[in-house]
């Protein structure tokens, strides 16, 4: 069973644009993101709403704050456990990022192909901001295996940073604590 929400304007403007992944020559395209944006959830089959202000760290879109009101009943932890929080952060992603359907709705059987590093890169980005699975994205669309993809997304991270577990300064720190220093 899938859970269907809505979402809806709360009425609060959204917060500055900010960029983030690599700016595809190819295209002219450059990822970006409201720095902060509130969303109204509606969930008609549990009766309730929520109001869930989001912000972007520069790696990730997080809750900051998550309001959930009854819509005629009562709220019951029951009803928590079934908000479906990726699905929301992921559908306010491609409602509030421009292009989105560029790297959300990725087709292997596309004839115009995209397949440079500069592309998947971003479909990265995306997959991660948007809490997807960046890894699993490319995999289908590149019809690559898990070891392939690994190959390849290593390869890009060396050219384009990555956020995540891919993160320069992550790999940087880890080598660090490693060493003892």
């Amino acid at each position: 069973m899938s859970l269907s929400f809505k979402l809806e304007s709360a009425g609060v403007p959204d917060g500055k644009t900010v960029e983030f992944g690599p700016f595809d020559h190819e295209t002219g395209t450059q990822q970006s993101i409201p720095e902060t944006l509130t969303r109204r959830v509606i969930y008609p089959d549990l009766g309730i709403s929520a109001l869930v202000e989001c912000v972007f760290t520069g790696d990730k879109l997080e809750i900051q704050t998550i309001s959930v009101q009854s819509i005629g009943k009562f709220v019951s932890t029951k009803v928590l456990t079934q908000l479906a929080l990726p699905a929301v952060i992921r559908a306010i992603a491609i409602e509030v990022v421009p292009n989105a359907r560029l790297w959300a709705h990725l087709d292997a059987n596309e004839i115009l192909k995209r397949e440079g590093p500069t592309f998947l890169a971003q479909v990265y980005w995306f997959e991660h901001i948007s809490w997807g699975s960046p890894r699993g994205s490319i995999m289908a669309y590149m019809k690559w295996s898990r070891t392939n993809a690994n190959f390849h997304i290593s390869k890009i991270a060396r050219n384009f940073p990555l956020p995540g577990a891919h993160s320069l300064e992550k790999k940087k720190s880890a080598g660090q604590r490693l060493r003892g220093n």
